[in-house]
């Protein structure tokens, strides 16, 4: 029997069937091996690898916006490395630096939910989140190589999406594998 797993997106329902080999529909890996694998497939470099995650991320949870982002505490500064949009109206760009302080990250880092879809009652005192008028927020640590935190793995947009908790926890599992490949001292 095939497990259903389900992804609200604006206008459409869209419904991936997860069949007994360990893809999804479309030959998509259910396991963050599984995705890892198949993203470094188009190349070993941090970036090849994030970039494919990110889109396929997006693809599987519906969001208009996954992106890998790296926070520097000292100059409370969260910089957005790599990202992946899908929506013509709600974009989150690269090479951007917003304050930590004031980032939707940081309150899921202090304790908030990892998950939501009113990202403005979970998050009431980020302003980017009220800005940006973010409803579902996604995000989860990224630590590096040698055990520091890096970052996080987020993913965001204007609508609310549902998404099911064998996505949320693949996002989780991909966190931990993109820590897994920068390394010590690594600029990215």
């Amino acid at each position: 029997m095939a497990k259903h797993l389900t992804a609200y997106q604006p206008l459409r329902l869209v419904v991936l069937f997860q069949s007994g080999a360990g893809t999804v529909s479309g030959g998509m890996p259910t396991s963050a091996r599984e995705l890892l694998a198949d993203a470094a497939a188009g190349g070993e470099d941090l970036e090849s690898v994030a970039r494919h995650l990110l889109a396929r991320l997006a693809e599987l949870a519906g969001l208009s916006s996954t992106y890998l982002a790296e926070t520097r505490l000292d100059e409370d500064e969260q910089r957005i490395v790599f990202s992946h949009n899908t929506s013509d109206y709600f974009h989150i760009p690269e090479d951007i630096s917003l304050p930590w302080s004031e980032g939707v990250c940081r309150f899921v880092v202090e304790g908030g939910p990892n998950y939501t879809i009113d990202a403005q009652k979970a998050y009431p005192k980020s302003s980017v989140a009220r800005l940006l008028e973010i409803r579902t927020f996604i995000s989860y640590p990224v630590f590096a190589a040698d055990g520091h935190w890096f970052g996080t793995l987020c993913g965001a947009s204007k609508d609310p999406v549902r998404v099911e908790q064998d996505i949320l926890d693949l996002m989780r599992e991909c966190a931990a594998l993109i820590g897994q490949r920068i390394k010590p001292g690594e600029n990215v």
